[in-house]
């Protein structure tokens, strides 16, 4: 689904001023969509310069294996039992 500026219904107070938008669900879901995208892609770039930082070095980066993320998890899982 295409957006277009049809497609988006504002709802005016009572001094005629934008309160409100109406979305098709759709569109509404693209936008979270995007939004999260974006998210993604800015904590992408701030672990890279991280790691940049400590000269390519994961550990010096302070990043764990994902098997010691993994064991501290089930660790945790277990305390909460």
């Amino acid at each position: 689904m295409e957006m277009n500026t049809k497609d988006i219904q504002f709802v005016i107070g009572a001094e005629g001023k934008p309160t409100a938008v109406l979305l098709d669900i759709v569109i509404w879901e693209r936008i979270i969509q995007a939004l999260e995208d974006a998210e993604d892609v800015a904590l992408a770039k701030e672990v890279l310069a991280v790691l940049d930082a400590a000269g390519g070095d994961p550990e010096k980066a302070g990043f764990i294996s994902w098997e010691r993320a993994k064991l501290d998890l089930e660790h945790i899982g277990d305390a909460e039992k």
